[in-house]
């Protein structure tokens, strides 16, 4: 096999879970994956080690160090690496890690190996806050993680940090994985970009701890409503949960660090019908559900046409992760 092709899903973060850390973990959180947007990589045998991003090329070196570290882990010959698609970085949907897990998945299935997404992501640097985007990526669906220890010697955190900032922390578990319903879901993606590097851990210093109440309210809106809804596709309860899982925690904070803008963007969703309205991670991503978005997004791409630009996606949720799509 000279060559192998992968795509994996961009996710949506509907908030961390726990960033108190009273009871011993900290982190934890709820997302779901996308069937678009996406990241497509090629890896190819190669003389030497050489990566390309052309979408982004300031993330090249980055690809490389972590593509690196996946062939001498194993020990792998020299790759070349091809970002074919790429979702925006810094806008919410997970792109670094769909990136980097995803060439390491590549580089593995070039050389007939299979293994999980958690532990390439252990090689690359990825998962010391959240598991979102590692469970979107190996199952699909609806994810909850389990957060990390916290405090609790070797293998735990000692502090409230984002994953850049947590290295040699191992992913998180995976504490439960749902088939998502097959609604709408709209992504609207206004310009400007969420936070990222030293911002971000400075933002969650800033931030942390959360107040151990809320905490507890976004469990009971977690087990009570928004996990059963998802079971029973009941839309209305998940939007209700969605919306009010949103009012709590650290969301509450991330949202703060976005301009006027996301905030008028998200009532415009709601007005036209959205269901579930949030934000992802740090935005300036937003999604909204529904049965029938196609309206919605025909007038959210005039409604950013005049308040600066963006992109617009109508998508549904991807229940199977990542897929090879050469080379199998």
């Amino acid at each position: 096999m000279q060559e192998t092709v992968i795509q994996t899903p961009a996710r949506l973060h509907f908030g961390l879970l726990d960033l108190h850390g009273g009871l011993g973990r900290i982190d934890g959180g709820i997302g779901l994956a996308l069937e678009q947007p996406r990241t497509v990589i090629s890896v190819k045998r190669s003389r030497d080690f050489e990566t390309f991003c052309p979408m982004e090329p300031g993330f090249e070196e980055r690809l490389h160090v972590a593509v690196q570290a996946v062939c001498d882990h194993y020990g792998f010959s020299a790759v070349a690496v091809s970002i074919k698609e790429r979702a925006r970085p810094h806008s919410g949907l997970g792109s670094a890690s769909q990136t980097l897990v995803g060439a390491g998945l590549a580089v593995c299935a070039l050389h007939g190996l299979s293994p999980g997404a958690a532990e390439i992501a252990g090689l690359v640097g990825r998962g010391g806050t959240s598991g979102i985007g590692i469970g979107a990526i190996e199952h699909g669906g609806f994810i909850l993680d389990g957060g990390h220890r916290f405090r609790r010697g070797e293998g735990s955190k000692s502090g409230y940090s984002p994953s850049s900032a947590s290295v040699g922390v191992p992913p998180p578990p995976l504490l439960a994985r749902y088939v998502f319903p097959p609604w709408d879901i709209l992504i609207v993606i206004p310009r400007g970009e969420g936070a990222s590097g030293n911002r971000e851990r400075d933002l969650f210093e800033e931030a942390c701890p959360v107040p151990a109440g809320d905490v507890e309210k976004m469990c009971r809106i977690l087990l009570s409503q928004m996990l059963p809804a998802v079971l029973e596709a009941d839309l209305q309860t998940f939007g209700a949960a969605m919306e009010a899982y949103q009012q709590y925690g650290f969301k509450v904070f991330e949202a703060e660090t976005q301009g006027p803008l996301i905030a008028e963007c998200a009532e415009f969703l709601r007005s036209g019908g959205g269901c579930g309205v949030g934000m992802s991670s740090w935005g300036p991503t937003l999604y909204a559900f529904g049965d029938d978005l196609s309206p919605l997004r025909d007038s959210s791409e005039r409604w950013l046409a005049a308040n600066g630009g963006g992109e617009v996606l109508l998508t549904r949720a991807n229940n199977s992760g990542f897929r090879i799509l050469k080379g199998m």
